[in-house]
């Protein structure tokens, strides 16, 4: 989540979000030689007008071109386009939000199976339940279930696919206080490798794979129960800057922030975002009142910040709206910067950090660091999931944005060279909704000791590892 980095987005829609995705009415079936399922399933060759538009991802580094593109509204669509996957020997990748920031929803001249029209929305309110499809986008999820004045504590970025989220685990402003969003996941059904529709319910152990272990490596996600519970009656946020920085200055902020961090209430989330000239810190509360905890926290951020945002009270649907970041596609490298127990953890790394961040060509780079703890350590075992990261306090990311394609070997080479420094002073943890292509011991950065789990769970869903990418979970 970079919820106050990227940019502000166009304004959503809010009405008619109950309803499910209609059956598209002007498919031509040029690939007769093709599977085809009327209002359910179609094909793309990357000559058919409409190819660009399925293969674009939010990502624009990233230009991998399938063979084909199968576009499924159901299940018995995803189903028929794996089984095509199995007989003509294609890889597979799965694409329905088309956020990651590694462009592992895409692949290189195989199958793409395009989940982005397969939505809906239901909630019942005698159990309190939301089920939804993987191209379900938090924006319509989080504005379908303030109806019912209910949530999921999901991220901030509105065109992020809830499954994705879900997948490799989920955190953002609610997570301290109701867990990621993974465990609000109560039941999901899958399209394994062979093309047969699986249901949880009758195999636990999906959904636990489910819960941080399963973007694009075990089975294609078609449904997904969470779950939901009440909103707060409002949403307030704070946010101090601090300019003038020096290496100096900008490790005593940090310091700071890092002590007061372990007195943060569960109903608060902050953020520590630095960049080549600034420092922002966001502080969001979903109670109604501060707390004096709270209170004192403010008090000892804003003494020598350059600017201080009081109190910005909004209701909750409004206040989540202000950080849901950008809608349209563009070029950037962002990547996990770790899981961290607190500032001794990059102490050392951080003076160099900033001044390699300042002599970047590229000035729209970022370290931010997010508070985690709470609910994440202490409200579920860590048997319950296949995330494997709980009794960690914060995690980073880094992020680099820019305008030009010919921008992007600066960006990458950037990024390579922030990481091996994280490396280099211990960073071994990392969140594998955050990728990063270039680390070499990623299964255990990702899964640590649930991987072995993953790869049997693998070896039984998916024994030809039809679906694949880079970085998925090995046979």
């Amino acid at each position: 989540m970079s919820s106050i980095t990227r940019r502000e987005a166009l304004k959503t829609l809010l009405t008619a979000l109950a309803i499910p995705v209609a059956a598209h009415t002007e498919w031509a079936f040029a690939n007769s030689s093709l599977p085809q399922i009327a209002g359910q399933l179609y094909f793309l060759k990357p000559t058919d007008p409409e190819y660009t538009q399925r293969q674009q991802i939010f990502n624009k580094r990233i230009g991998l071109m399938p063979r084909l593109i199968a576009v499924c509204l159901s299940d018995k669509a995803v189903q028929t386009a794996m089984q095509y996957a199995v007989a003509n020997n294609l890889p597979v990748a799965v694409k329905s939000g088309g956020h990651c920031f590694e462009g592992y929803s895409l692949n290189n001249n195989g199958l793409l199976i395009d989940l982005s029209l397969l939505k809906s929305f239901k909630y019942v309110a005698a159990d309190q339940s939301f089920t939804t499809r993987p191209g379900a986008k938090l924006g319509d999820v989080y504005a379908y279930l303030a109806q019912f004045k209910r949530l999921i504590p999901a991220g901030s970025c509105a065109g992020v696919g809830v499954a994705g989220l879900t997948l490799g685990g989920g955190y953002g402003f609610f997570a301290r206080q109701l867990g990621l969003t993974c465990d609000s996941l109560t039941r999901v059904k899958l399209v394994d490798g062979q093309g047969q529709l699986l249901d949880s319910k009758d195999n636990p152990e999906l959904l636990w794979a489910c819960k941080g272990g399963n973007n694009g490596s075990l089975g294609i996600v078609t449904e997904l129960q969470f779950k939901t519970h009440p909103t707060p009656a409002s949403f307030t946020n704070y946010r101090f800057k601090y300019r003038s920085l020096t290496a100096s200055k900008v490790s005593a902020l940090a310091e700071r922030w890092f002590s007061l961090m372990p007195n943060l209430p569960t109903t608060c989330y902050s953020s520590w975002v630095l960049g080549p000239t600034q420092l922002t810190i966001l502080i969001t509360d979903m109670a109604e009142r501060s707390s004096p905890p709270l209170q004192n926290i403010l008090r000892q951020l804003g003494k020598d910040a350059t600017t201080v945002q009081g109190a910005q009270k909004d209701e909750f649907l409004r206040g989540i709206q202000r950080f849901r970041g950008g809608i349209e596609p563009m070029y950037f490298k962002n990547v996990s910067a770790g899981y961290y127990n607190g500032y001794a953890d990059i102490k050392a790394l951080l003076p160099t950090l900033f001044t390699q961040m300042q002599a970047s060509a590229l000035k729209q780079n970022l370290i931010q660091i997010n508070t985690l703890g709470g609910a994440i350590r202490n409200g579920f075992s860590a048997s319950s999931a296949a995330y494997p990261h709980r009794n960690y306090a914060y995690l980073g990311e880094f992020q680099v944005y820019y305008e030009r394609s010919s921008d992007t070997p600066k960006a990458e080479t950037l990024v390579n060279q922030v990481q091996q420094q994280f490396t280099q002073a211990g960073i071994k943890a990392h969140y594998a909704n955050y990728p990063d292509i270039g680390l070499k011991n990623w299964p255990q950065a990702y899964y640590a000791d649930a991987y072995p789990r993953l790869q049997a769970l693998k070896r039984k869903l998916d024994p030809n590892n039809r679906i694949q990418h880079p970085q998925s979970v090995r046979l």
